[in-house]
C-alpha cells in the first residue's frame, strides 16, 4: 500500500513537551529539576546559538565546491553524518543511485513518543553545490539550520517523528530528494509535511531582514498558514514575518509534492549570491540566519507536538505507476524530467480502482471522490472506493484526483494525486 499526505482543517496545539535525556556532550551538564525541564517553545528558540550556526556554515564551506559525485561532496556528507551522531541523534545514510550517479542523503531522526502514530515531519536542506561555488548560503545556511534545530530538539520528546535530511544532487536535478520521496512513497511513509529551507542566510536590506519567504502549491497552503500563525505568536522573540509566494518547482520540496506529500520551499527575501564565487561565509548575515532558524524550529516543534486526529490517504492507485485495466504493471517515475512535472504521475489505461484509508476519532459520514475539483461520486461505508471514470464525458489526459472525508462533527480532510487517464468509461454515456 502507498500512503499519501493529507491536509487537516482543525488544528490543536499542545504547548508543552517532555524533555528526554541525551548523552551528547553538547548538552549542558547543569542538573535541573523535573519542573525546570518542562521547556516551552519560547525556551527552545532561545537556545538557538548564532555562533554555532555560523560555525556549521564555515565547516561545510571548508570542503570547497561540493558538486555531486566529487570527493568533496562525499566528505561533506560524512561530516554531516558525524555531526548528527555527536549530538546523540539517531542518524543513517540513505544511499541512492540514479542517472548514472551514486550518492547519499543523510537522515537524522527523533522518533515520536506516540506509538500509535505513523506521522512524520521532515525538515530538509541540500549539502551539494553548483560547480564553482562553495555554497555557504546555497545551501550551507539550510544545513546549518537543521543541524542546530536537531541538536536542540533532540533534548525533548514529541508526539510524532521528526526527520532532518541533508540531500545531495539538488543542483543537478533534485535527484537526492527525488530518490528519497520515491522510496518513502513506496514504503508507505506517512509524511505529513516537508519544510525545505534553502538559502536562508542572507539579508541586505531592512525589509529583507524582517521577512522569510514560503513558496507553496495550493495543497500545501495549510503549512504556510500555520507558519504565519507561529511567526505572529512568537514575533516578539523572533521578529520575522512570513511571506507567501507561489510554488517553485526547482527545489527539494517538489519531489515530495510530486509523490503526493505536502511541502514548502523556504528562502530569504533578498536576492542572494547563489551559484557564484561570492557565496561565502562572509556574505552570511548571522542575525538573519539565527532568526530564520528560530522560526523554523518553532514551526517544526509545534507541528510535531500537536495531535493528528483525522487523516485521509489514497491507498490506490499507486503513485508513479503505469496501470492497464486496473493492474499496476511498471514504475513510471520520470525523475530526469522533473521540470515537466511528470515525476510521480500515475498513468492509467482503461479504469482503475481508487481507494482511501481514513483515520478518524469521530465517526465518518462519507467520502467524496472528485476529478479536477468536481464532484463525481461518494461512498458512505468502508472500504471507501470508486472506479475512476468520467461523469458526463470520458477522461482523456491529465487530471487531479481528489478525495474528501467528512466526519459527523463537520471536520474535513482531503488528499489528491495527479493522474493521466485514457479511458472511454463514464457514468452517463
Amino acid at each position: 500500500m502507498f500512503r499519501r499526505t493529507i491536509f487537516v482543517i482543525n488544528l490543536t496545539i499542545l504547548l508543552m513537551v517532555l524533555p528526554i535525556h541525551n548523552s551528547s556532550t553538547e548538552i549542558p551538564s547543569k542538573q535541573m529539576s523535573y519542573i525546570d525541564q518542562l521547556f516551552d517553545i519560547e525556551s527552545m528558540i532561545s537556545q538557538i546559538n548564532s555562533s554555532t550556526l555560523y560555525s556549521y556554515v564555515e565547516s561545510l564551506s571548508s570542503f570547497g565546491c561540493r558538486y555531486t559525485g566529487t570527493e568533496n561532496c562525499s566528505k561533506a556528507g560524512e561530516w554531516i553524518y558525524d555531526t548528527f551522531k555527536k549530538m546523540g541523534v539517531s542518524v543513517s545514510f540513505h544511499d541512492w543511485r540514479y542517472a548514472g550517479l551514486t550518492s547519499r542523503n543523510v537522515v537524522a531522526t527523533i522518533p515520536g513518543m506516540d506509538c500509535s502514530s505513523t506521522v512524520e515531519y521532515l525538515i530538509t536542506a541540500h549539502y551539494d553545490t553548483s560547480n564553482g561555488s562553495i555554497g555557504s548560503n546555497d545551501d550551507g545556511s539550510g544545513v546549518a539550520a537543521i543541524l542546530e534545530i536537531a541538536k536542540i530538539l533532540s533534548r525533548y520528546s514529541f508526539l510524532h517523528t521528526i526527520r532532518f535530511i541533508a540531500f545531495s544532487a539538488e543542483e543537478i536535478g533534485t535527484y537526492g530528494s527525488f530518490c528519497y520521496a520515491r522510496d518513502a512513497c513506496r514504503n508507505n511513509d506517512n509524511i505529513r509535511a516537508v519544510i525545505n529551507p534553502d538559502i536562508i542566510g542572507g539579508a541586505y536590506s531592512e525589509e529583507g531582514g524582517n521577512h522569510l519567504r514560503f513558496f507553496y502549491p495550493l495543497r500545501s497552503k495549510w503549512i504556510v498558514d500555520f507558519a504565519q500563525n507561529i511567526s505572529l505568536q512568537f514575533f516578539d522573540e523572533i521578529e520575522l514575518h512570513v511571506e507567501m509566494f507561489p510554488n517553485y518547482i526547482g527545489a527539494d520540496h517538489q519531489a515530495f509534492i510530486d509523490y503526493g506529500y505536502d511541502g514548502v520551499w523556504v528562502a530569504q527575501h533578498d536576492s542572494s549570491y547563489a551559484h557564484t564565487i561570492n557565496d561565502t561565509p562572509e556574505n552570511i548575515n548571522k542575525t538573519y540566519l539565527t532568526k530564520s532558524a528560530k522560526l523554523l524550529l518553532a514551526i517544526i516543534a509545534q507541528l510535531a507536538m500537536q495531535p493528528v486526529d483525522f487523516q485521509i490517504c489514497f491507498n490506490t492507485p499507486y503513485e508513479g505507476y503505469g496501470y492497464m485495466l486496473n493492474t499496476p504493471l511498471f514504475h513510471m517515475d520520470f525523475g530526469k524530467q522533473w521540470y515537466t512535472q511528470l515525476r510521480g504521475m500515475t498513468y492509467i489505461l482503461g479504469s482503475a480502482l481508487t481507494s482511501v484509508n481514513v483515520y478518524a476519532k469521530d465517526d465518518v459520514e462519507y467520502v467524496i471522490f472528485c476529478i479536477d475539483g468536481n464532484f463525481i461520486a461518494w461512498d458512505s461505508l468502508p472500504p471507501y472506493e470508486w472506479y475512476i471514470q468520467g461523469k458526463h464525458f470520458p477522461l482523456l489526459g491529465r487530471h487531479f484526483l481528489q478525495a474528501y472525508a467528512v466526519t459527523k462533527t463537520g471536520s474535513i480532510a482531503t488528499d489528491e494525486m495527479d493522474i493521466y487517464v485514457l479511458s472511454l468509461s463514464c457514468e452517463y454515456s
